[in-house]
């Protein structure tokens, strides 16, 4: 489930790390005797007083997902040729070659290979995208670059405001970098069918959640008016919703105003006793064991999506890459919207996911030249294709990977808007989902006794993470 979770078709991918407007000069066609770039002022390198030379150097940006010829497969529209383009001038201008690939082409195995390179060296220059697997573990063992060295790099950038150079910072020095927008997260996606085949207008959550009414109470009552059976045989056939509980909790508790786990002043707190997280974690079992479609005998793990697929249920808590151009319900057959996380009584009245980005690093095995060339050939990679100016510019690789508009110009803003890091992932050991989601989710224990059986191991936990 987790490798699903990390593993991020091309229309968010880094390729539109480029693109920084949302209004393509999409329609426009260019002669091919055409030089789309000769009015941009070519950039200089402040020591020689020359335009930047890196020497024809080779950087490799290593993932777990793309492929080794990407750029060989057909652009998905207009603002992704431009990107190509652009990527080939800033190339051919500044003299290097970026390729993006997998590192080992598997999630499960790419923490250890990082770690491993970052220890041992070798003589390829990495960018490696790393998630929290990674993260606190390469930190603590000084695996990474000190970014705060590279003086030639512009910081202050608009690209750069994901906020994640102040992540787990030490004084003045800091080792993450995201030139991208925090990627959506999880949701609500419904089913547009069945809320009519229920008497609902089947825009009701879009206009609730533009209204800001879009709350639990109202959501109950939409799951309640979905969950009934057709044929009179005293077994419901349409259910309110199917999920998995590791999903729908966590955005339950922030969604109240509390982290399962949260990270105030340089430390990592266990949030699962406070009145929030406790009341969310009760009213997530309440509307499971009333509107949750019971998961079929012999089927696997991910049952929820075929039930959502297939029309059996009417909401679906989840991530926003089941959306995707090649995305879990790219094809579904009724059509579906995808709103936020309801908004809980405890709250701030702001709609929150959970922002789990991906992070970038520099080994920290490079010599300060090495680390200076590969981050500026990463900087000018990522640096916004001309002609994408518009701030709404991370919209357009999205409009195509839902079924209405509403979903990015309303959803995806509200999760772009409120930054919500999730922390729980960076902390190595901690059972979250089998101490303190599966049994109460199920109704098996009260979310309190869960809480008082795991509550001193994971303050052992977190003692030795906030050393």
């Amino acid at each position: 489930m987790l490798k699903a979770n990390f593993k991020r078709v091309l229309c968010v991918g880094l390729t539109l790390v480029a693109v920084s407007s949302a209004v393509s000069a999409a329609g426009k066609k260019k002669s091919k005797k055409d030089d789309p770039y000769k009015s941009i002022t070519k950039q200089v390198n402040p020591d020689t007083k020359k335009v930047w030379d890196l020497g024809g150097m080779s950087v490799i940006l290593a993932d777990w997902w793309s492929g080794e010829n990407w750029e060989e497969t057909p652009a998905s529209g207009p603002m992704e040729e431009d990107t190509r383009a652009w990527h080939r001038w800033t190339q051919k201008t500044y003299n290097y070659k970026m390729i993006q690939k997998q590192l080992t082409g598997s999630w499960d195995s790419h923490p250890q290979a990082v770690s491993n390179f970052c220890i041992n060296g070798g003589k390829e220059n990495y960018v490696f995208t790393i998630d929290a697997r990674s993260a606190l573990v390469g930190l603590k063992s000084d695996l990474f670059y000190d970014l705060s060295k590279l003086k030639n790099i512009d910081w202050t950038k608009s690209k750069w405001a994901s906020g994640t150079e102040k992540m787990f910072n030490k004084g003045s020095s800091f080792y993450f970098m995201r030139p991208l927008v925090p990627e959506p997260r999880g949701g609500v996606f419904f089913n547009k069918r069945l809320l009519e085949a229920a008497g609902i207008d089947p825009d009701t959550p879009y206009d609730l959640q533009k209204a800001h009414k879009w709350t639990w109470d109202e959501f109950e009552k939409l799951l309640k008016k979905c969950t009934y059976d057709i044929d009179n045989d005293g077994l419901n056939d349409i259910w309110g919703m199917a999920n998995s509980s590791t999903e729908f909790v966590p955005l339950a508790a922030v969604s109240n105003g509390m982290p399962m786990i949260g990270y105030e002043n340089g430390k990592f707190v266990n949030n699962c006793g406070k009145d929030q997280v406790l009341e969310a974690i009760e009213w997530s079992a309440r509307m499971a064991a009333n509107y949750e479609k019971p998961q079929p005998e012999g089927s696997e793990w991910n049952w929820m999506y075929a039930a959502f697929l297939n029309g059996e249920v009417a909401f679906l808590a989840d991530q926003e890459y089941h959306a995707q151009n090649n995305g879990t319900f790219a094809h579904m057959t009724d059509d579906w919207g995808f709103v936020c996380f309801p908004l809980g009584p405890k709250g701030d009245g702001k709609y929150r996911t959970l922002h789990n980005d991906n992070l970038y690093v520099i080994p920290n095995c490079y010599d300060d030249e090495r680390a200076a060339k590969i981050a500026k050939a990463f900087d000018f990679w990522t640096d916004g294709t001309p002609g994408y100016d518009s701030p709404d510019a991370w919209k357009e690789g999205y409009y195509s990977c839902f079924r209405d508009s509403r979903a990015v110009d309303e959803t995806l803003v509200y999760m772009k808007e409120n930054p919500n890091p999730r922390y729980d992932t960076f902390v190595p050991g901690i059972n979250y989902m089998g101490d303190m989601i599966w049994a109460p989710y199920a109704g098996a224990v009260t979310p309190q006794q869960a809480y008082e059986d795991c509550k001193n191991v994971w303050a052992g936990l977190l003692k030795d993470l906030n050393r």
